[in-house]
């Protein structure tokens, strides 16, 4: 938005209207999760509940996955064995998605065909097994995705309109066939659905081409005036024909939609009142009847085909066609030949799915339903058939009534995709009790996919969104701004769509917003560690669900690591540290707890306009808002029938608050959004933006512009149009909620959410090195406390200071750290402790010289060997170190003595740092456990088994897969240790592994009980 083009609208408070938008409590209570300490979003739990379900977090929080089955490659013991292991490590639930090979080329055999007795009684034994341990499961409403099957019969596919003309001239009789359109016209840029090239050439006899209308217009001059120059550059995207890949930006989807199409001098564009409608003349096999009037006239004839796309990666016995997406009956043939199946099997063992899922949109960019006339009428209000050769290019009206009818079009296959297809998604779910989940908003492939994302999710109860990992994300370089997506998997430094599936759950009530998490391509690369950045950069973006990507299912008697998914961080009983996976669980528990109670806390409003597509920006800071404030975005529906004015602020029926309303900057606005901000004002609502001169849409044009031309004039008349949203902020006394100090050296982000007995900050460092700051926070009348969702541990007493209204608080964090801070509101402010939050650590002792290291024989690894110092297993000259993978026990006796440099000798507590860890450790003193270290900081508290004096240190740790494979791709498949379906090339480098440390201990500990 342009800053000199805000304007800055209050008025005195009035009373505020409700709406009548409202969220079943039940389903809520689902989305949210029950279980014996849990409570729902919004209830304002006691503080002592809340510490109680941080420091061990109900079932009901804790991490989903999805849980592939390829091929029905699947049997009772590799099922019972998944869902105890992923119980047992702290998952709450799966989601269950059936499909063949796991995509990229990663072939997998053949198992229990789908639908058959066998696999049936796997799918039964699957849900009685998640029931005894308390797994919910949620499943895939197809067999790969999107959605569809061999029951989807062509009319009820996805289809693309298409048009021909005829020229005929009057006065005559003309008695004919019309020309049928070409099977691909106005498709010649196609480039990107999946699949395209399997059908995008097939011939119209194979389409199922159907007609919609027929119009005649007649010819002004040489011929009908088509929108021309500059103007027709945008033509394909108005028109729904642009195609784009699932990297585009979101800004760029809809940049090309904002640019109006202004008259010029030369238009010569045909009234629609001159326009003919013919489709009653024209019989069932195209033979038109028409008494021609005089003078010439192209007929244009407008139909559709279907698309011919289908689902990928699907099993052959439910193979087939995807669905229309803008129409009810697609999802309702969906939910009768697998969603009931899905349910009635469940049953016979007294469960049923939790809900049902559908993935994200990749089924190209479908424009056209078969009654989309008529969906175009109840939605927009107005007959479309006069205007549908403006789909050609042909200017009817003139370019801007053309501009605003395909702007109504795109809206309309909006509301289709919204209401025909996910809200009647989730009717169908909750007629059976259940919940639904969507990836409503994208990524999708096309990336131009004509949707409302808000509006799609809004109509989930578990909106989702997703995020990747980077082909090399651990390197930070990769991930700055000025790195193309394909590269970080980032649009500028944030992940492309969470933050619209937050915005969504937040403005339309639900609480629990997911995330389909760590996609990628890097095979046994990752581990919890490396996680860690990506999960807490989705956490601040408004994510409290994640589920996995991927924890497939794997028969144990196929070995390890197993067949697995060609796209997927594997995250399943069969990586190497999955018996250390505990903590990371419990990370993520402590985290989505926390996150999901309260509500968000945003300062601004910012409305999306009513464009389609209409997509919300990857999370960002807006220049006229400036650092230390947060925000939500909201869609034309929501502004008209959820928001209203209380106090002041701007509000929403499920407790979100809001202090400004800002426009989005276009001149267009559709008449019934400005009476609803008029009344917003009146009530005494703030409202930045520029001053709309005309209605985006034909309903009633061109008294509409009109009315709202005077309506602006009312409201804008006294503005000086300087104000940027930071000021209007402060002229309300509205302060940053959270800043910090460190320069570009530092970057901070933050999430802040508030419940009736606490306000709880998230804050986590996004730089991959140690850093300090004083953080500063407008909450000045409460006590902050400092949470370690690591290991749950707290910090009551702080050092802290007010200045200029502020608390400020020193924090130190590690490596991509991050930290809860959390202002009870039962106590009033107390006096901070003199002592410093985070004590100079120092080294007393480093632990150099001779490591005994124990391997496992039975991974091809020496029994037993000694390094004279801390080594890199890759560099090893012995192969049978070099190619290892898997755990190895170092061990160490050493002296200790009471450090004598302690600054504050009631200190006595002593650190093990590791240095630097390959990739996961746990480490036992004197035979006692003190638990896993998979993150920075690399320590462990040794205190409680330190003895003065002699020591023995044992410390188990775990590398990844890549070794072990690279290693066996050498060997002839006889010798190879390791068994699976993803390829590894001998030549490939060797992952750095092992204790590379240094290992030392410390003093003065960063946090206290």
């Amino acid at each position: 938005m342009s800053i000199n083009r805000r304007k800055f609208l209050q008025a005195g408070s009035l009373a505020a209207l409700g709406t009548a938008f409202t969220t079943s409590r039940s389903l809520a209570a689902m989305a949210q999760g029950a279980g014996p300490a849990s409570v729902s979003a919004g209830a304002g739990p006691d503080l002592s509940l809340l510490i109680a379900n941080f420091t061990a977090p109900p079932r009901s929080v804790r991490s989903s996955g999805y849980w592939w089955w390829f091929n029905g490659l699947v049997d009772k013991e590799g099922i019972t064995r998944d869902l105890e292991e992923f119980h047992a490590k702290g998952m709450g639930e799966v989601l269950l998605v059936n499909s063949a090979s796991g995509l990229g080329g990663a072939a997998v055999p053949q198992g229990a065909p789908l639908f058959s007795e066998e696999w049936k009684e796997l799918y039964r034994h699957a849900m009685s097994e998640a029931r005894r341990l308390d797994i919910a499961v949620g499943v895939n409403l197809c067999s790969g995705w999107c959605m569809g099957g061999p029951w989807i019969e062509p009319r009820d596919s996805g289809r693309w309109y298409l048009q021909s003309e005829l020229e005929v001239e009057g006065p005559q009789q003309f008695s004919g066939q019309l020309p049928l359109p070409g099977n691909r016209s106005g498709y010649d840029k196609v480039f990107n659905p999946p699949g395209y090239k399997n059908y995008i050439d097939l011939p119209l006899e194979k389409l199922d081409y159907r007609d919609t209308a027929v119009v005649a217009i007649p010819r002004i001059g040489t011929s009908p005036s088509r929108i021309t120059g500059e103007r027709a550059a945008t033509l394909d995207a108005k028109t729904n024909h642009r195609d784009a890949s699932n990297f585009i930006m979101a800004v760029d989807v809809m940049k090309p939609l904002l640019e109006p199409w202004h008259n010029e001098p030369g238009d010569a564009p045909v009234q629609p009142q001159q326009v003919i409608d013919l489709t009653g003349k024209m019989d069932s096999n195209g033979h038109l009847d028409w008494q021609v009037p005089p003078g010439k006239w192209t007929v244009v004839r407008t139909g559709h085909r279907m698309t011919g796309s289908r689902l990928m990666i699907a099993q052959p016995e439910a193979d087939g066609l995807s669905i229309d997406w803008f129409s009810p009956h697609g999802v309702e043939l969906q939910f009768e030949h697998l969603g009931k199946m899905f349910i009635g099997e469940a049953a016979k063992v007294g469960n049923k799915p939790k809900y049902f899922c559908d993935d994200s949109f990749e089924d190209g960019f479908p424009n056209w339903t078969e009654n989309i006339l008529q969906q175009f009428k109840e939605y927009r209000g107005y007959d479309a058939t006069p205007y549908l050769p403006a789909l050609s290019g042909y200017l009817i009206g003139s370019a801007d009534v053309t501009d605003r009818f395909l702007n109504d079009y795109r809206k309309t296959l909006g509301d289709c995709m919204a209401d025909g297809h996910y809200k009647r998604f989730a009717e169908l779910c909750h007629e059976h009790g259940m919940l639904v989940q969507n990836e409503a908003a994208g990524p999708s492939r096309s990336g131009t996919m004509c949707m409302d994302g808000l509006k799609n999710q809004g109509r989930s109860d578990l909106p989702m969104g997703e995020f990747w990992l980077a082909p090399n994300h651990e390197d930070e370089s990769t991930l700055t701004d000025d790195k193309p997506y394909g590269t970080s998997r980032l649009d500028k430094g944030q992940n492309k769509v969470t933050k619209m599936a937050a915005s969504a759950g937040h403005i339309y009530g639900h609480p629990v917003i997911s995330a389909e998490a760590f996609t990628s391509f890097r095979h046994w690369l990752d581990y919890p560690g490396s996680l860690k950045q990506a999960l807490d950069r989705a956490l601040c973006e408004g994510i409290n669900r994640i589920a996995i990507h991927t924890t497939t299912a794997t028969r144990p008697r196929d070995g390890k690591p197993g067949y697995e998914y060609g796209a997927g961080t594997h995250f399943n009983p069969n990586v190497t540290w999955w018996e250390m996976a505990t903590p990371f669980f419990d990370y993520v528990g402590r985290c989505q707890y926390l996150l999901r109670e309260g509500r968000f806390c945003a300062d601004v409003l910012f409305y999306n306009g009513d464009i389609t597509p209409n997509l919300v920006a990857q999370k960002h800071v807006d220049p006229s808002l400036g650092k230390g404030y947060d925000y939500d975005v909201c869609n034309e529906e929501v502004l008209l029938t959820r928001l209203s004015c209380r106090d002041g602020k701007l509000v929403l029926p499920d407790g979100m608050s809001y202090e400004l309303l800002v426009l989005p900057d276009t001149p267009r606005m559709p008449l019934k959004i400005l009476k609803k901000i008029a009344g917003l004002i009146e009530a005494g609502a703030t409202v930045i933006g520029p001053r709309p001169v005309e209605d985006s849409g034909l309903l009633d044009y061109p008294r509409c512009d009109e009315e709202l031309k005077t309506l602006a004039a009312r409201l804008w008349q006294s503005i000086d149009g300087k104000s940027t949203i930071r000021e209007a902020l402060a002229k309300k006394n509205i302060r940053p909620d959270f800043e910090y100090t460190g320069g570009e050296d530092v970057w901070l982000d933050f999430i802040h959410r508030t419940t009736p007995e606490a306000e709880i900050y998230f804050i986590t460092n996004r730089h991959g090195r140690p850093v300090r700051s004083e953080c500063s926070f407008r909450i000045i009348d409460h006590t902050p406390q400092l949470w370690n969702p690591i290991d749950g541990r707290r910090k009551t007493a702080l050092n802290y200071q007010l200045v200029n209204n502020r608390l400020v608080l020193p924090l130190s964090f590690a490596a991509f750290q991050s930290w809860f801070v959390v202002f009870p509101k039962n106590t009033p402010l107390q006096k901070p402790t003199t002592r410093e939050n985070f004590p100079e650590q120092h080294i007393v002792q480093e632990l150099t010289g001779k490591w005994t290291v124990e391997f496992d024989p039975q991974w091809g690894g020496p029994r037993q060997t000694t390094f004279h110092q801390l080594e890199d297993w890759s560099r090893n000259e012995d192969p049978k170190i070099r190619y290892y993978s898997g755990k190895a026990i170092y061990k160490k006796q050493f002296e200790y003595k009471a450090a004598k440099s302690v600054k504050d000798p009631g200190d006595d507590k002593v650190f093990l740092d590791l240095g630097i860890v390959k990739n996961i450790a746990r480490i036992h003193l004197n035979g006692k456990d003190l638990g896993i270290v998979w993150t920075a900081p690399w320590q462990v508290d040794l205190s409680p088994a330190l003895n003065k004096g002699t020591n023995e240190l044992s410390i188990e740790l775990i590398n990844l897969w890549p070794n072990r494979l690279i290693g066996d791709a050498a060997l002839p498949p006889e010798q190879r240790l390791t068994h699976t379906n993803i390829a590894f090339k001998k030549e490939a480098p060797l992952q750095p592994s092992g204790l590379l440390g240094p290992v030392t201990l410390t003093t003065n500990t960063p946090y206290t009980r």
